[in-house]
C-alpha cells in the first residue's frame, strides 16, 4: 500500500469531511420548510379544533341554557289556567246546549204527534157522534097524544096512528133520509113521504103546510112542515104511517117503540 504524503492525507481527509457537510446542508434547508410547515398544519389544525370546539361548547351550553327550566310567572299561569278551565266549561256548556236541544226537539216531535194522535181520536170520535146521530131517531113531535091506533074501522084500513096537535105544529123528519113525495095526495091532504137511511119510509098526512121538496137531504130532527086538518080529517092532528123496506104499512107504535122512540 502506497504510502501518501502528509498533505495529501490531509486534503483527502478534508475533501472527505466537506462532502457530507454539503450533503448535511443541502437536506438541512427542507428539513426546516418541513418542520415549518408541520408547525403551520398543526396551528392551524389546533386553531380549527379549538373553533370547533367553541362552537360546541356554545351549542351544548345553549342547549343547557334552553333545557333548563325557566321561571314561569304566575300570572301567566293563573291566565293559562283560566283559559284552560275557560276551554272546558266551554265545551261542556255547548255538549249540554246540544243535549238540550235534541231533547227539545224529541219533546217537540213527541208532542206534535200526540197533538195529532188527540185530532185524529177527537175528529173519529165526531164522526162517530155525527153517525150515531144520523142513524139516530125520533119522533116528529114532543109530547105527542095518540087519538086513532092502526087497524080497521069502517071495513077500511087505518094504516096509521094519529096524534092530537094543534094546527101549524112544526113536524120534523125522523132520522137521515131524503124526501120521495111531497105534496097533495086525495084523502091523506098535503102528504110529505121520507125514505131513511136503513130503507124505512115515513109518512105525514093532513099537513097545513110543506116545507121540503122531493129529491132534498133531511137529517134527524129537521122540520119538514106543519101540521094541519087538510084531506079526509074530522081534527087537526098528524097522521103516522110507517112502511118497512118501502113496503106495507105496519104498526107505528111497536117499531117506535124497537127503535127507543119514546111517545
Amino acid at each position: 500500500m502506497p504510502h501518501l504524503s502528509h498533505d495529501a492525507r490531509h486534503r483527502a481527509s478534508h475533501e472527505a469531511t466537506s462532502r457530507p457537510r454539503r450533503l448535511i446542508a443541502g437536506l438541512a434547508l427542507p428539513t426546516s420548510a418541513a418542520v415549518a410547515l408541520v408547525f403551520c398544519a398543526t396551528g392551524a389544525a389546533v386553531a380549527t379544533s379549538a373553533k370547533a370546539q367553541s362552537v360546541a361548547s356554545a351549542q351544548n351550553s345553549a342547549g343547557m341554557t334552553s333545557s333548563q327550566p325557566t321561571t314561569a310567572d304566575p300570572a301567566a299561569m293563573r291566565a293559562r289556567h283560566l283559559k284552560e278551565i275557560n276551554s272546558a266549561q266551554a265545551l261542556a256548556l255547548a255538549s249540554r246546549t246540544k243535549a238540550v236541544a235534541r231533547e227539545l226537539a224529541v219533546a217537540r216531535t213527541t208532542a206534535v204527534a200526540r197533538s195529532l194522535q188527540r185530532k185524529n181520536l177527537a175528529a173519529r170520535a165526531a164522526k162517530a157522534k155525527q153517525a150515531s146521530l144520523a142513524h139516530s131517531w125520533r119522533l116528529p113531535i114532543t109530547h105527542p097524544v095518540t087519538t086513532s091506533g092502526f087497524g080497521y074501522r069502517w071495513g077500511r084500513l087505518h094504516a096509521g096512528e094519529d096524534f092530537a096537535v094543534s094546527i101549524g105544529t112544526p113536524l120534523a123528519s125522523m132520522s137521515t133520509g131524503k124526501v120521495v113525495y111531497a105534496g097533495a095526495m086525495s084523502g091523506y091532504g098535503n102528504m110529505v113521504d121520507v125514505r131513511y137511511w136503513d130503507g124505512t119510509v115515513s109518512r105525514y098526512g093532513h099537513m097545513s103546510r110543506v116545507s121540503v121538496s122531493v129529491g132534498e137531504a133531511v137529517e134527524p130532527g129537521q122540520v119538514v112542515g106543519l101540521s094541519g086538518n087538510t084531506g079526509h080529517s074530522t081534527g087537526p092532528h098528524l097522521h103516522l104511517e110507517i112502511h118497512p123496506r118501502a113496503g106495507a104499512a105496519i104498526n107505528p107504535l111497536p117499531w117506535l117503540t124497537s127503535h127507543h122512540i119514546a111517545f
